[in-house]
């Protein structure tokens, strides 16, 4: 396991189908090995980023979350809630590429645990952000209930967040848009008259969309969507990313990234696993509508 785990440290370019389905069926051997390599990123992520290319800390949150490994979820939930710079140069554009459902695959009840990253005010926007779309992921999931999670949403509306931050609000008005947001919208209507909503990611008028459907219709249809399902298979999630269909003469995959926000912040780049050829939750729509692409055409 160790052999096969060192051949897939780096990322030179070339997709490791052959390797992930070895690990995949030695998975109680791998196990303790994949854990191993999300806990050195927890406890010193500069080791671990040795390279700009260092990519199999992500291969192991993919696939513990595919063997639905529970000891991942506080691994995961500490590594978030790093200093916004230090989370932004582990994860770069990965970090609003799939976190949410990461973690509702390793869910494992504490869910104090992913309030606090929520709350953090000194922790990354993307991340946190992520963590509210896992509550949604959880509820039409099952895992969760859906009164439980918008009682909370309601809360967050209402004062229990000691910050103004224009993204989150758009990221729980976004969450409470996917869960049908009926016994919000007040609330919702508030936020957008007090101007304290990022409207390039939605609009008022996406949540009175929302609310001509019915509950039903709209939960079942979000039920059906990818991008709310828990993680089945690392493979399928991870074969199409840009970082593997590019020459790589010891270039970081990053360096290719539609959206530079390291660099914009003066951090340096890291992340080996920028998807260049998909269009990220974040990116403005294509369609050129104003809108981020996930409340567009990403719906």
């Amino acid at each position: 396991m160790e052999q096969i785990l060192q051949a897939i440290r780096y990322n030179n370019g070339r997709f490791p189908r052959n390797e992930l389905q070895q690990i995949i069926e030695q998975k109680e051997e791998a196990i303790p090995y994949l854990l191993q390599i999300m806990n050195d990123l927890k406890d010193d992520y500069e080791k671990v980023l040795d390279r700009p290319t260092r990519i199999d800390f992500i291969y192991a949150y993919f696939l513990l979350a595919q063997f639905q490994v529970k000891e991942l979820f506080p691994i995961m939930i500490d590594v978030l809630s790093k200093p916004s710079e230090i989370c932004e140069n582990i994860f770069e554009d990965a970090i609003t590429e799939d976190i949410s459902r990461i973690l509702a695959s390793v869910y494992n009840g504490e869910i104090d645990l992913l309030f606090g990253l929520i709350e953090n005010t000194k922790a990354n926007q993307y991340a946190r952000g992520e963590a509210l779309t896992a509550l949604v992921v959880m509820v039409l999931n099952g895992q969760l209930s859906r009164d439980f999670v918008m009682d909370y949403f309601k809360q967050l509306m209402n004062g229990k967040l000691t910050e103004t931050n224009y993204y989150i609000n758009a990221e729980i008005v976004c969450c409470c848009d996917d869960l049908y947001p009926e016994e919000v919208l007040t609330d919702i209507q508030r936020l957008y008259e007090d101007q304290v909503v990022e409207t390039s990611i939605i609009r008022l008028d996406s949540i009175e969309k929302t609310l001509q459907k019915t509950k039903e219709d709209v939960l079942r249809k979000n039920q059906q969507k990818h991008k709310f399902q828990l993680i089945t298979s690392a493979i399928e999630e991870l074969q199409d990313w840009g970082c593997f269909h590019q020459d790589f003469p010891e270039v970081s995959a990053n360096s290719n990234s539609k959206i530079e926000r390291s660099a914009a912040s003066g951090a340096p780049k890291r992340n080996p696993a920028v998807q260049v050829e998909k269009i990220g939750r974040n990116d403005p729509c294509t369609c050129g509508s104003g809108q981020k692409y996930k409340k567009c055409c990403g719906r």
